[in-house]
């Protein structure tokens, strides 16, 4: 039965009155198939052939038909820009015959989509290009040849082409517009079919924007200028377009659209045919690029042959044999290799017909790839691919390989993925036959992929590990890149998440790889490895640098992914900012600071490949697939080239601002250690061993449990504060009685959960995870593993400042790239967020420390750690941040590379050493192969121009040329640069003998400081020179050890090679006077300290640095501790180790005491009874009998409050009104022995300004800081010299050995306690920053010549020295038989002190 169609009135409700609601028909949207234009099949090529008649007799010629067999026009694409055809029109393919009528497609055929329609189409137009752009290589590059160096003319208005075959063609008008940069130039161009308008116009300098019946063509001037612009700031063809639109307006140019009855204004005319111009004519400009590659492969090969034939002559003559290239080895590795297709064309691009002609002779549609047989020839030839010979010439123009990972390898990589080239689904795809340079296919990735899953199937037995399971867990856990399975992107959107980039050490990008998959999978940088090593000697070395090596290098070890060969040739590093990521037991066996052979590389050339392309992110996320690797290629092969010209200026960088300042700084601080190289390294080894233990990690399970303990901690904090603050501001609003109670009631809660919170940490029974913790207090063992979470929890924050500090500082170097508005306040916001809690966190782990030392144990084996810097800055320089809390008692003493300061800044200055004695091999490596690159590309390049100028490859020549002469300014800027040097920057001219030399020289030892560790080459160990404390590393004897040589054979100079004057090509010199570049400028030509860039206006680099330091010094208004922030330059103080005998010394002072102490009465202290000292401003202090008990026996050590309470006493006595020494006593203020320790724990402001201000230091002009050594349980002095800036020091036992800490924090203590006078409105005008006024530090005694011959009288010295300085003396007069009367008299002197 039919369904009967009831109108929509009906469902409205019914009126009782009025004319009822009002209805209003729903509005249908048109059935889009009435109205659509109907198009027969050949409509378009018979409305072309019309309109070609009808121009014809418009000019009064007869329209002829072609004869049979005659070429004919390009077939049109029907797609062209310029026709402006609907997309939605039905086409017939161009296969079809014109006579074929129109008849409704097969039932069996479903109806062609929208989609499938615009992918036939954009086939049809690239074939059409593809079939046109091999006829314009000669005549584009014949006009660049002709007008190199000229002024360009416009194409005239009418082109006539008389036609030279007798084709008997149809002649063809076409009106063309042209786009200039300022103007549009009208052409009537008149043709036939054997000369297409395309060539025409390429000809006269002017590119078309459609195949086959262009339009519209663009200027060459214009497509240069916007090159120049895409290589300077990405890809702006929209902008460029709206430009042009504004210009072509306000000049009366107006462009109008003709697709309705009326005329009306265009609104974006140019854009779509800016695309395809760009698009193809930069596919042109790659051709020609590829065929000048193949023409100086065949140069090369040429001249390879030659040697060989050379060789072989000599051998048969009966000379010596020396290595050759077989001619079938060379031929392999250079000739162009058969085209492989990369991801963006095997992925994305749509094949083509296999009616489409090929390629002309000598041409490839990318670079030559390495196959099998190229390796092989690679290995035979011992030379790598010319293809990466071109792309860093510094890394892999070696002539000889093999060199072992112990001193560096042959080359250095570092790779990382970054997921913010992410690229859109609904982006689509499209040909544009264009296939990558750097990109690895995806097939290739694809591959590896799936023999990574088979290798994890069948693990290797016995794996070799390099740091403990529990380590790589942790580093697993930290790093999301080794989370293979988390998702970067949401895959329903994103069809590619990223890009991946291998690089080299000087940050050129080798090879890049799109990543679609959902995380950073292990494969690519394996596949980028091996693409590598396939293009390089059998024997080559590579050190690979990866945020996770660890992880990578820990599955390389467990599954076989690789080969053995591969797997014994390749080493994994850190980069050197991820490094600091990463557990600090991974950290000494990955970091590139610790690795033997390293260098001074920080390996993070893939972080500033990021920042120069990272402009292309907005752009590449919509583009189609394959423009989108298009773009990414051709920047990173621009990235390349801008690196390759400054390669020269890298290694100048290197060698001046990098590797000599952190050698001589090393330096220094290896001499002032005054620790041998061979303690150093034994100190260094035993670290390794203790710290890489899988001891030296707690259990998970107690980890776990302690990480729960700590966040509840952090919850409970966050409480308090909120309870506070609710307090202070209802007190402050005069609340309720009941509210007050109920406030009080949350604290006493709150109280409580804290108690909770304390007996669950103590019932982890930790005992019985750290059984060698049984012997330590309960308390004691508690806090050293909080202490040691706490540190991990904050260097995880930490390390979270660092990275937004990074983006920061992005936008203070890079100025002129502005980091963006949005993102800055946002990395604003989080630093200032996190930072009060950081700040807590350190100030909770130096209070720990603190209580830890005084919880500690008399000779305890367990060190207390050193606290952190409240400063980000000082705190992102602080080695001690990455090194773990030490929970573990070691077996006799505590290990130096622990306790002793010396030691520990001695290991880190000597790696410092070792990586600047290889770096500086290294870079005269790098300067030989560029020499040696220059030398061979020059004669390769001549060769080429002659191989080319004899056949019909002629127009090659001019390119030719022009590498020819690019190579000539390169050498002119590399020239200075690639001299060899040594380590003080003189120019050497032998071997690395002379390099090793010259180190020693710096250190004033000879012949070396060391090199490579003694365990790396046996055949040259170092010997110790027990005179200098230093090690000496013997020359090799071989001088031609390609190893030990830095040129081979070595080059006495380095003449400046200039080629012959190139007189078929024209040059342009454009002088400038400088005047001109000062004309009409604002500012200080010498550089100042301050105003606006001429350039953009911006502040200067101090101001934005100064903006960005507020950010991190700036204390949060809510931290609950104030703590000043100070730092003092390494370079601020000179230590002068010269004795200098004192003018007054003091003979008397314990005569005069004694004297004293007999016109008073002794107080006898029985029982419990307290002595004490007045002290103004200040409750006295106590000395109680403990205190006063090391003064009665003779082998007593004093105490803190024994020492304090005493000198505090006897500067009362000086002081007094009728004290002989009163003027000299009232300029000393004696501190004690406390506030260094409250300077080196990161006291709060109020703490030491309520312990320090009463001796009102401003106004005294000597400090006398008595210094307490628990480790060593020993007592030294330092006296601070105010005005003339000067610190002595003094040590009973005449030793160097710990007094670079103590200086350090003395020299803190100065600045703390200057900042804190200022703040309180005592002026003192004192600087421990400004590098024009030093201070000095020299000793009180000769080193070596110790005053105390036992354990215990330090204290007694202290004191003494203290005394006479008291009296107005710097020395006392004192032998060690007086030292028993000395305790005794002091004890009288305590005696006589008032009781409480």
């Amino acid at each position: 039965m039919a369904r009967i169609k009831r109108s929509v009135r009906a469902h409205q409700a019914a009126s009782s009155s009025g004319f009822g609601s009002h209805f209003t028909s729903p509005v249908k949207s048109n059935d889009a198939r009435k109205k659509r234009k109907v198009t027969d099949l050949g409509a378009a090529q018979r409305h072309a052939r019309v309109s070609d008649k009808l121009d014809a007799l418009l000019r009064g010629e007869t329209p002829s038909r072609p004869p049979a067999g005659a070429p004919g026009p390009i077939p049109d694409a029907s797609t062209s820009p310029d026709v402006q055809m609907d997309p939605w029109m039905d086409v017939d393919p161009p296969d079809q015959p014109p006579s074929t009528p129109s008849r409704p497609p097969p039932p069996s055929v479903p109806p062609r989509t929208r989609l499938s329609i615009t992918d036939a189409a954009h086939a049809r137009l690239n074939d059409s290009w593809n079939r046109l752009l091999p006829l314009l290589e000669v005549p584009w590059s014949q006009y660049y040849e002709r007008t190199h160096g000229r002024q360009r003319d416009p194409i005239p208005s009418a082109l006539v082409y008389q036609c030279t075959t007798s084709c008997n063609g149809p002649t063809t008008v076409h009106n063309i517009k042209c786009l200039y940069s300022t103007f549009i130039q009208y052409v009537s161009v008149t043709t036939c079919p054997c000369k297409p308008v395309a060539v025409l116009l390429v000809e006269h300098g002017v590119f078309p924007a459609s195949p086959t019946r262009p339009k519209t063509g663009v200027s060459y001037d214009l497509l240069d200028f916007y090159r120049a612009l895409f290589e300077r700031s990405c890809d702006a063809v929209t902008a460029l377009a709206a430009a042009l639109h504004t210009v072509y307006e306000r000049r009366g140019f107006k462009v109008m659209t003709t697709g309705s009855q009326t005329e009306e204004q265009s609104v974006d005319p140019f854009r779509r045919l800016l695309i395809q111009a760009v698009q193809w004519s930069g596919n042109l400009r790659v051709r020609i690029q590829r065929r000048v590659e193949a023409a100086l492969m065949r140069a090369e090969l040429s001249i390879r042959q030659q040697e060989a034939q050379r060789n072989l002559t000599s051998t048969a003559g009966g000379g010596s044999v020396s290595a050759s290239v077989p001619a079938s080895a060379g031929a392999s590795a250079l000739n162009p290799l058969p085209v492989s297709t990369s991801s963006a064309s095997t992925s994305t691009s749509t094949s083509t017909s296999a009616s489409t002609p090929a390629f002309p002779p000598n041409t490839s549609t990318s670079l030559p790839q390495p196959t099998p047989q190229a390796s092989a020839s690679a290995s035979a030839s011992n030379r790598a691919h010319r293809t990466l010979i071109q792309r860093c010439p510094a890394c892999f123009n070696l002539t000889r390989w093999g060199r072992p990972l112990s001193e560096g390898g042959d080359c250095q990589f570092g790779a990382d993925g970054c997921y913010s080239y992410v690229h859109v689904k609904n982006a689509g795809d499209g040909p544009i036959s264009y296939d990558a340079d750097r990109f690895l296919p995806k097939a290739t990735v694809d591959a590896v992929k799936r023999r990574l899953a088979n290798a994890r199937k069948s693990p290797i037995a016995n794996p070799k590990r390099s740091v403990p399971q529990e380590v790589i867990d942790l580093c697993e856990e930290s790093w999301e890149a080794a989370n293979e399975k988390k998702k970067k992107s949401k895959a329903d959107r994103y069809d590619a998440s990223g890009v991946f980039v291998m690089t080299c050490r000087h940050g050129q990008p080798i090879v890049l790889a799109n990543i679609d998959t959902p995380g950073e999978q292990q494969c690519y940088i394996i596949a980028m490895l091996e693409e590598v090593l396939r293009m390089l000697p059998e024997t080559a070395t590579i050190w690979q640098a990866y945020d996770v090596a660890c992880i990578t290098d820990h599955s390389l070890n467990l599954y076989p992914i690789v080969s053995p060969s591969v797997r014994s040739r390749v080493a994994f590093v850190l980069n050197g900012m991820h490094a600091y990521g990463h557990q600090w037991a991974c950290q000494l066996v990955y970091s590139p600071r610790f690795r033997v052979g390293m260098g001074l590389s920080d390996h993070e050339g893939v972080e500033r490949f990021w920042s120069r392309i990272r402009k292309l992110i907005p752009l590449t996320r919509t583009q189609w697939s394959s423009r989108r690797i298009w773009m990414l290629d051709q920047y990173a092969d621009f990235v390349a080239n801008e690196g390759l010209a400054g390669l020269g200026g890298w290694i100048h960088r290197q060698q001046q601002k990098n590797l000599t300042s952190k050698y001589r700084a090393a330096s220094k601080v290896v001499d002032e250690c005054q620790v041998t190289d061979t303690e150093l390294r034994t100190q260094w080894a035993a670290q390794k061993v203790a710290q890489t233990s899988i001891r030296a990690h707690a259990p998970a399970r107690l980890r776990r449990e302690l990480d729960k303990v700590l966040s509840l901690q952090t919850q409970i904090d966050a409480v308090e504060k909120a309870i506070e603050d609710t307090k202070t501001t209802l007190k402050g609003t005069g609340a309720s009685a009941g509210s007050l109670k109920i406030l009080h009631g949350l604290e006493v809660t709150h109280e409580r959960l804290s108690e909770e919170a304390e007996a669950l940490y103590g019932s982890l029974n930790i005992h019985e995870s750290f059984p060698e913790l049984r012997s330590f207090p309960l308390e004691f063992a508690q806090t050293l593993l909080l202490l040691r979470d706490l540190k991990i929890n904050i260097r995880k924050r930490a390390i979270g400042s660092f990275m937004e500090w990074e983006t920061l500082d992005r936008a203070v170097s890079g100025r002129r790239e502005a980091l963006g508005t949005k993102l800055h306040q946002v990395t604003r916001k989080a630093i200032t967020k996190r930072q009060p809690a950081l700040l807590k966190a350190i100030n909770k782990f130096n209070a720990g420390c603190a209580t830890l030392e005084k919880l500690s144990p008399p000779n305890s084996s367990i060190p207390i750690p050193s606290p952190l810097s409240t400063q980000l800055n000082g705190l992102r320089n602080d080695p001690t941040l990455h090194e773990d809390v030490w929970i573990t008692p070691s077996e006799g003493p505590i290990p130096r590379w622990l306790n002793d300061e010396d030691v520990r800044d001695g290991i880190r200055s000597l790696h410092v050493l070792d990586r600047c004695a290889e770096e500086v091999i290294r870079l005269n490596l790098e300067r030989d192969n560029m020499r040696r690159w220059l030398t061979e590309e020059k004669d390769i390049i001549r060769r080429g121009i002659e191989l080319v100028d004899n056949s019909s490859d002629s127009w090659l020549s001019f390119f030719l040329l022009q590498r020819q002469s690019e190579l000539s300014d390169l050498d002119h800027q590399w020239t200075p640069f690639l001299r060899p040097q040594d380590i003080n920057n003189r120019v050497i001219t032998s071997s690395t003998a002379s390099v090793r030399a010259s180190v020693a020289s710096a250190r004033g030892v000879t012949p070396v400081t060391p090199f490579v560790s003694a365990s790396v080459a046996p055949s040259i160990a170092p010997h110790v020179d027990q005179r200098s404390n230093h090690v000496s590393l013997p020359v090799a004897s071989d001088p031609s050890d390609p190893f030990i040589s830095i040129s081979t054979p070595p080059l006495p100079q380095l003449p400046h090679v200039s080629t012959p004057p190139l007189q078929r090509i024209a040059r342009v010199s454009v002088l400038v006077d400088e005047d001109e570049l000062l004309e009409d400028v604002d500012f200080p030509v010498q550089g100042g300290d301050g105003g606006p860039d001429p350039d953009t206006g911006d502040t200067s680099d101090d101001e934005e640095v100064e903006i960005i330091e507020q950010i991190f010094d700036n204390s949060d208004d809510e931290a609950e501790v104030e703590t000043s922030v100070v730092e003092t330059s390494p370079d601020i103080l000179d230590v002068q180790w010269e004795f200098k005998i004192p003018d007054r010394i003091d003979t008397n002072f314990a005569t005069d005491l004694d004297a004293r102490n007999h016109t008073l009465r002794f107080i006898a202290t029985p029982g419990d009874f307290i002595h004490y000292v007045v002290r103004p401003g200040r409750r006295p202090l106590q000395i109680t009998v403990g205190d006063l008990y090391p003064f009665t026996i003779t082998t007593g050590r004093l105490t803190g409050f024994g020492l304090n309470g005493a000198a505090r006493s006897l500067l009362n006595i000086f002081c007094a009104p009728h004290s002989p020494v009163q003027a000299s006593a009232n300029q000393c203020a004696v501190l004690s022995t406390y506030d260094l320790g409250r300077v080196h724990f990161k006291g709060s402001d109020p703490d030491m300004w309520r312990h320090i201000s009463p001796t009102e230091y401003w106004n005294k002009p000597l400090w006398l800081i008595p210094i307490h050594r628990p480790r060593q349980e020993h007592w030294v002095l330092c006296v601070v010299v105010i005005p003339t800036r000067e610190l002595l020091f003094f040590d009973s036992l005449a030793s160097r050995g710990g007094w670079r800490q103590d200086l350090r924090d003395v020299m803190l203590l100065i600045a703390r306690l200057v900042v804190l006078a200022n703040r309180n409105k005592h002026q003192l005008h004192i600087s421990t920053e400004d590098p024009d006024e030093k201070w000095s530090a020299r000793p009180l005694f000769k080193v070596g010549e110790p005053r105390q011959h036992n354990d215990y009288d330090c204290g007694v010295w202290v004191l003494s020295m203290m005394a006479a300085f008291m009296r107005g003396n710097q020395d006392i007069q004192m032998a060690n038989v007086d030292v028993p009367w000395v305790r005794h008299v002091l004890r009288k002197h305590i005696e006589t002190l008032p009781i409480s």
